[in-house]
């Protein structure tokens, strides 16, 4: 049968007649549609943990990029719908509830959709009976049975369901590949029994993902564990979920509503922290959408010598280096408003001289230089996992640090060594390889008093100080293996730099030769930078660090 019903007896004949839609045909139907402002469709994510965006880098799952190809036509615009939000992303909307079985997910649904009104829901749900081995046999009745609750509440509303990744290994690597088919199977047979009762509903499969244990260099993973797809992954999930989705649309399944959709202001709030000229640790938050920064705050901690950041979903991490080189945190809660006490991190094997962080998902890239010069590296899952204790990756007398991770799980690592040069050490927790110290940059590499390092997608912006006391800046494309030349943006006497990258556009922070903080601003959607400024009303400083929360 027709994969969709069309309503309207015009799109009937053309389907009729076997009319093909062409490259040029739907390039004329986007034309003609931007003359007129486009329908906002209110469509719902809904599942658990993959709707969430667990091992995304970005905290949007497949969310994010199935909003960027929906951007990618005028006949329609989208707004996520849903109570919970995450990613760093305008509109985070959804329904996605870690851990929540097919039941859970039942329980809810009811209040969800009354309280969100969707037009469509991507539905995607059930690799948590299978990984627990809950009932198993049944776990597609139990979905069939969630399938037509959705139906009941909200008669007329579009359902696309996408299977599970059929090469899905189970969190313990135990193997649900049988019975992750079987489920597939059963779910794909609803397809015509919804169809032929008149429901707009179609089960998608799947793409099969590589995972981590069978990842190598010629197949890089596609999973963040064994469960969750990352970022690459997400973004073959979203082409399986907007291909029907554009589709349904065009058969008239849903019009949307005339309404221009008022989604959320993307998260675009930075967390900039000081060192003070008292070696003290004070926060202030720059709200970029609202164009205002709060005042200083102070973080309650003294003696500090160096500083680092980095988030995790709404958690601010702070890190900071003692003046007996040990190493304190400080958790900050954007969202219950709480914090937590600064305690050790405990475990390093040498006394630490700078520091770094960086972040995926729910980990923190954590680096060190200890006092033999060489970079020391651990990372904490926050979402239970722990730390997994200290490497030691080398260098040769390192100064200064830097790190920015890329959405392919890619964190790199910037250095300057004793020679005043550049150097660069890439981790990839995809294949859990690390490279060599190389120089870093454009060919020919650079000399650096400080360095600094953000990411926008696969997009690493690097900036150093040289010695003139100017900001050099240059991007580096690790998706297609190119760097940008050095660009001299000025300054004049900076001392020290931080950044931090959203919505693509790169925040710097400076330390200036009177002591003062400053900033400056790249818009890369734009292509315009603009002056140097003082953030949050001025303040001494020496040293600092920026990071987002989504």
């Amino acid at each position: 049968m027709n994969r969709f019903t069309t309503l309207g007896a015009a799109a009937a004949l053309l389907l009729a007649a076997g009319a093909t839609a062409t490259p040029a045909t739907a390039a004329a139907a986007d034309a003609a549609a931007a003359a007129v402002a486009p329908r906002t469709v209110r469509v719902m994510p809904l599942g658990d943990s993959i709707t969430y965006g667990q091992g995304s880098c970005t905290g949007g799952g497949y969310r994010l990029p199935l909003r960027n190809l929906v951007a990618g036509q005028n006949r329609y615009a989208v707004d996520f719908v849903g109570a919970q939000q995450r990613g760093m992303m305008a509109d985070p909307d959804h329904e996605g509830h870690p851990g929540s079985t097919i039941e859970q997910i039942r329980n809810g649904v009811d209040s969800w959709l009354s309280a969100a009104q969707p037009d469509a829901v991507l539905l995607h749900i059930g690799i948590n009976d299978l990984n627990q081995n809950l009932d198993v046999t049944h776990a597609a009745d139990r979905a069939t049975l969630l399938v037509d609750q959705i139906f009941a509440d909200r008669p007329g509303v579009t359902v696309i369901m996408q299977g599970l990744v059929p090469t899905t290994p189970g969190w313990s690597y135990q193997g649900l590949t049988e019975s992750v088919a079987q489920y597939n199977s059963r779910l794909k047979q609803l397809e015509t029994v919804e169809q032929l009762a008149g429901r707009h509903f179609e089960f998608v499969d799947a793409p099969a993902l590589t995972p981590t244990n069978q990842a190598d260099a010629a197949h890089p993973a596609q999973m963040a564990d064994g469960l969750h797809p990352n970022d690459p992954g997400y973004a073959r999930l979203a082409q399986n979920f907007f291909t029907p989705l554009d589709q349904a649309y065009t058969a008239g399944w849903f019009t949307g509503s005339s309404s221009p959709s008022n989604p959320p202001l993307p998260p675009n709030t930075v967390h900039l922290v000081n060192i003070t000229s008292g070696s003290g640790l004070k926060n202030a938050e720059g709200n970029y959408s609202a164009v205002g920064w709060s005042g200083w705050s102070d973080l309650d901690a003294r003696g500090i010598k160096e500083v680092a950041a980095a988030a995790t979903g709404r958690v601010n991490h702070v890190y900071a280096i003692d003046g007996d080189g040990r190493i304190h945190e400080k958790d900050v809660d954007y969202a219950t408003g709480t914090q937590s006490g600064w305690f050790p991190l405990t475990g390093a094997p040498v006394a630490a001289a700078a520091i770094t962080a960086s972040s995926c998902g729910s980990t923190v890239h954590l680096a060190v230089i200890g006092t033999d010069g060489h970079l020391y590296n651990s990372d904490g899952d926050y979402n239970g996992g722990g730390w997994n204790g200290w490497t030691d990756h080398g260098g040769t007398d390192l100064k200064r640090l830097a790190s920015a991770a890329t959405t392919d799980n890619v964190n790199h690592l910037f250095a300057i060594d004793g020679n005043s040069r550049l150097q660069e050490l890439d981790a990839d927790y995809n294949t859990g390889a690390w490279n060599r110290w190389t120089p870093a940059g454009p060919v020919g590499g650079s000399t650096a008093t400080d360095v600094t390092a953000s990411a926008s997608g696969d997009t690493v912006h690097l900036g150093v100080i040289r010695t003139d006391g100017n900001w050099y800046n240059a991007e580096g494309n690790f998706a297609k293996g190119t760097w940008t030349s050095w660009t001299n943006m000025g300054g004049n006497g900076l001392k020290r730099i931080a950044s931090a990258a959203a919505n693509n556009v790169n925040h710097v922070f400076a330390v200036d030769r009177d002591n003062r903080i400053v900033e400056r601003d790249g818009d890369y959607n734009t292509g315009n930078w603009t002056g140097w400024a003082e953030p949050a009303g001025g303040a001494d400083s020496l040293g600092i660090t920026a990071s987002f929360t989504s």
